[in-house]
């Protein structure tokens, strides 16, 4: 699944070329000015110059002005309310930069969310119509959405999970992607608690052991988040 770009970064990406292009070019035009005020020997080097700091300078406005009209589609966070911007209109679920959760959006309508706080440990946990299961955050373990008024699975107790759950350890191992999935190494990062350049030093390791001891719901649920974003990974009993 391929995100929108964020409109932020591309704003930022030409506020950082005007920059870059004005600065300079105001720089090298008051060398220039002198040169070519007091008609010394380097008047026509003073000319030249004057000329390519005129360029810069216009293309540094003109990248501003890009920077200006820069789109932005709002997206707005069910879980924190954080305000998010994309140069095109969100079609499937994308990662909030506030919470690092992913919006649950459906033909680029985002969804509501609902809370389902866990019998074992009272965490709080969220969910939408897009969810097949739910893990408890915290303690790892199968909640049954069947609670909350209204909610499209209130009256589903996903037997599956809670009856034929396999409760014997398991490993999950990341066997493919690339370092340059921006997608991929933050949704990593995000469930792994690592920095970014632990999560790009991986894809260098790989197979690479993501998690063990876990309980299998949540390995297949990580598998499948991982394959989601581009890379691959399989799930195996914990030895020893």
């Amino acid at each position: 699944m391929s995100q929108p770009e964020r409109s932020t970064s591309l704003k930022e990406k030409f506020a950082q070329r005007a920059l870059f292009a004005i600065i300079p070019g105001v720089v090298v035009l008051l060398i220039a000015v002198p040169m070519i005020v007091y008609q010394s020997v380097l008047m026509v080097l003073g000319y030249l110059l004057s000329a390519m700091a005129l360029a810069a300078i216009v293309y540094g406005v003109a990248q501003f002005v890009k920077a200006r009209q820069v789109p932005s589609f709002p997206v707005d966070c069910p879980f924190c309310h954080h305000k998010n911007g994309f140069t095109t209109k969100a079609m499937e679920d994308v990662r909030c930069e506030g919470c690092q959760r992913m919006v649950p959006i459906l033909d680029g309508r985002i969804l509501q969310v609902w809370q389902v706080r866990c019998g074992y440990c009272n965490h709080l946990n969220f969910y939408s119509e897009k969810s097949t299961g739910l893990i408890c955050e915290s303690c790892n373990r199968v909640v049954p959405i069947a609670t909350a008024e209204g909610a499209p699975h209130a009256k589903k107790t996903f037997e599956q999970y809670t009856v034929h759950d396999d409760d014997s350890p398991y490993d999950l191992v990341l066997t493919g992607g690339e370092a340059k999935n921006e997608e991929l190494v933050g949704a990593l990062q995000h469930a792994l608690a690592l920095n970014r350049d632990q999560v790009r030093t991986m894809f260098d390791e790989l197979p690479v052991t993501l998690l063990t001891g876990v309980p299998k719901r949540k390995a297949e649920m990580m598998k499948a988040q991982i394959e989601m974003h581009g890379g691959s990974a399989s799930t195996q009993h914990t030895v020893g």
